[in-house]
């Protein structure tokens, strides 16, 4: 079976930016966290996790972050799932937690910035699915490193707005030419499935 999701950029709006993929029930979230990266565009150059209440509530879905990360929270033995804090998202999968649509869990990713997404399952399939797809989407992913949504919104207003006093600096850093706009709106599907396809190579 396949599970369809909707995954949306919590905060997001006009438009309201998220996504929409098919991925294989038995999928591992550490899957469906690079789908996500890969379907919104981010670079994974930041730590994330899953959690049913954001950044309250259990279990918690984390990667092994290293020895550099020494101060990490055990993982608890995936046996013992969903009553243990913190588990290793490639042990835990999808139909471990999803079971029927409306099921809802949150993505976070970049805990400075804060990116949350709300990922709810709209539809259980029978199709046979060996590699996620991304179905449809709406809305441009803002840049990394800008302060969340609320920094997104302020920087598309700089760009756009040529007599901004912080225009010239926000033109630089996201490397635009003089007179080119942020499209909020700006989505392209085969682009999205371009990244899903060199992911799986």
């Amino acid at each position: 079976m396949a599970y369809v999701f909707k995954i949306k950029l919590k905060g997001s709006s006009q438009p309201p930016i998220w996504r929409k993929i098919k991925i294989h029930e038995s999928a591992t979230f550490l899957e469906l966290h690079w789908v996500i990266q890969k379907t919104f565009g981010w670079h994974n150059s930041h730590l994330h996790q899953f959690s049913p209440g954001g950044w309250t509530g259990t279990p918690i879905l984390q990667e092994d972050l290293g020895i550099e990360y020494f101060d990490q929270e055990p993982f608890s033995d995936s046996e013992t799932w969903p009553h243990g804090e913190y588990y290793h998202c490639a042990k835990i999968k999808l139909n471990q937690y999803f079971h029927s649509p409306k099921q809802m869990i949150t993505y976070i990713y970049d805990f400075g910035d804060d990116w949350e997404h709300t990922i709810e399952l709209i539809e259980i399939t029978d199709d046979k699915i060996l590699r996620p797809v991304c179905l449809t989407g709406k809305g441009r992913t803002p840049m990394e490193d800008c302060g969340g949504m609320w920094g997104y919104y302020e920087m598309v207003k700089a760009i756009n707005n040529p007599k901004h006093p912080e225009h010239g600096e926000f033109m630089e850093w996201v490397d635009f030419e003089k007179g080119q706009k942020w499209d909020v709106n700006a989505f392209n599907l085969e682009e999205v499935q371009e990244r899903l396809r060199a992911m799986r190579k």
